[in-house]
């Protein structure tokens, strides 16, 4: 079983490696705010929230955690949009780093190990 910091951990190195590849191939702006939205939403609704869900001491971060990525699905459709708002690409780069910092709040939380699965 995978723990919140390997998770956590696999969605940050990912990131690092669309920023370098995005970087390296001369991706559009668009490009990468979409890919970096995508990996996003997949790592945190497929692996990092069903870690946390239905466990008392992460209630409230489990709740930050879905408004953000709510908005960050939101934007991230924006960038479907044949016409879309330049201000999508800065808040998808705020989301994530509000991810990000969540995410370390969410490691520091301390569960007893009676409670880890």
């Amino acid at each position: 079983m995978t723990t919140l910091r390997q998770e956590i951990d696999r969605w940050e190195a990912d990131l690092r490696n669309l920023a370098e590849t995005s970087s390296s191939d001369s991706w559009f702006l668009e490009e990468r705010r979409l890919a970096e939205a995508q990996h996003t939403l997949g790592a945190f609704r497929g692996h990092i929230l069903p870690l946390l869900i239905a466990r008392p001491p992460y209630d409230s971060v489990v709740a930050e955690f879905e408004h953000l990525l709510d908005g960050l699905e939101d934007d991230r459709n924006e960038l479907f949009r044949t016409v879309h708002s330049s201000a999508s690409h800065q808040r998808i780069a705020e989301t994530v780093a509000a991810l990000r910092a969540l995410g370390r709040v969410a490691l520091s939380i301390q569960v007893p190990v009676a409670d880890v699965h």
